[in-house]
């Protein structure tokens, strides 16, 4: 854990961690689980997640501006936690709960495809695993938002070779444009479904906006300006109860930039206790990692057990623990430090002045290396 790290960020990101556990446990029988502003609690922790990815790397890339540098960050962040998790699911927790033999489970082909996750090749099945529940087969239907978060992290040293007025208007506009193709995909598309890289197209594209609009606030801070205001916060949340009450549906659009704007006000404020929520180790990532299984593991031991959520907190509160302590934090200090600058970013900022995105981060941006998803 990172001691400079004095805000609620890490608070904020394993409460969204808990809202799609929350979410799920209704989900994950069949049921309709409640939400808020019209949208499911699962969705809405996952919009918290990129809404705050969004914010803390694009504050990461202005720090080192180094595309090497960054994409090593992204990947160490990234792929040995959700590798560790497929592989234990593959190989532990796989031949536990299906209904064939070792023998007949291990030679099955469908067994290894299931590793192809941990290349963010969306595959949810294992062979005649948990087939008495809703989700016949399915192992960890979480993992499907990693690919739309790896997508998002690519766009940000992208965004980057623009000058700061088209790289403004570029993330706003692609946040409007690419949510409400998404929106389209969800509402007027009656085909099959588009699908990218074995994900649903539709599912993909919602989550962008949120990511883009927490880069954005990144990119429209400066020093003296008072951006993040509670007062200001407490209205976007207003605005989102009367549009959900009037609009259902169409509330998502203002939701794109009001929920990263109430994101991000609260995770900069700095609690007693939320900001250290961390001490113990940055659990929301093998939260969401884990979860989805120990909720299909728990229906299968316990049918029917009404109290199938907290015991499903209960189990995957460890696994988050030792996830981050043996394999994402050992990880993370493989880090390398920025050797190569963007062509030309270090001089021109210099040459300019430039005390926005260039400028080295306050402590409130401290947590912007320890990004988890989904977040």
């Amino acid at each position: 854990m990172n001691d400079t790290r004095h805000n609620n960020f890490d608070a904020l990101r394993v409460y969204a961690a808990l809202m799609v556990i929350y979410g799920h446990g209704f989900n994950i029988t069949g049921g309709i689980g409640p939400g808020l502003w019209g949208v499911p609690f699962a969705r809405i922790g996952l919009d918290i997640f990129f809404a705050i990815s969004g914010y803390l790397v694009t504050a990461s890339w202005y720090r080192t501006p180094d595309l090497p540098t960054f994409l090593a960050k992204r990947v160490l962040r990234l792929l040995p936690g959700l590798a560790a998790c497929v592989v234990l699911t593959a190989l532990v927790l796989g031949p536990l709960v299906t209904v064939l033999s070792p023998e007949r489970y291990f030679t099955n082909g469908n067994t290894y495809k299931y590793l192809a996750n941990i290349a963010l090749y969306q595959r949810l099945y294992l062979p005649r695993v948990f087939e008495e529940l809703h989700y016949s087969g399915v192992v960890n239907g979480s993992l499907w938002s990693l690919l739309p978060e790896a997508l998002c992290y690519l766009t940000v040293p992208l965004f980057a070779l623009l000058p700061p007025r088209p790289r403004f208007w570029g993330l706003a506009i692609g946040a409007v444009l690419l949510g409400s193709l998404g929106l389209w995909l969800f509402e007027g598309y009656t085909g099959e479904g588009i699908v990218f890289y074995n994900a649903d197209l539709k599912y993909v594209l919602v989550q962008f906006p949120f990511f883009f609009a927490g880069a954005l606030f990144r990119l429209l801070e400066r020093p003296g300006r008072e951006l993040y205001r509670a007062d200001v916060a407490l209205l976007c949340f207003t605005l989102n109860w009367s549009f959900a009450s009037w609009f259902s549906w169409w509330n998502v659009p203002l939701e794109w930039f009001t929920l990263p704007y109430m994101v991000i006000c609260f995770g900069r404020m700095s609690m007693p206790v939320l900001r250290r929520a961390a001490r113990f180790g940055d659990l929301s990532y093998g939260l969401y990692l884990y979860a989805f299984p120990m909720q299909q593991l728990v229906l299968h031991l316990w049918p029917g057990n009404p109290y199938a959520i907290p015991l499903c907190v209960l189990l995957t509160l460890p696994l988050a623990f030792l996830s981050w302590h043996l394999v994402e934090k050992p990880a993370l200090r493989l880090k390398p430090e920025g050797l190569l600058r963007w062509p030309g970013r270090r001089r021109a900022d210099a040459a300019a002045g430039r005390t926005g995105p260039g400028r080295p981060p306050g402590p409130a941006m401290a947590a912007g290396e320890n990004v988890s998803i989904p977040s």
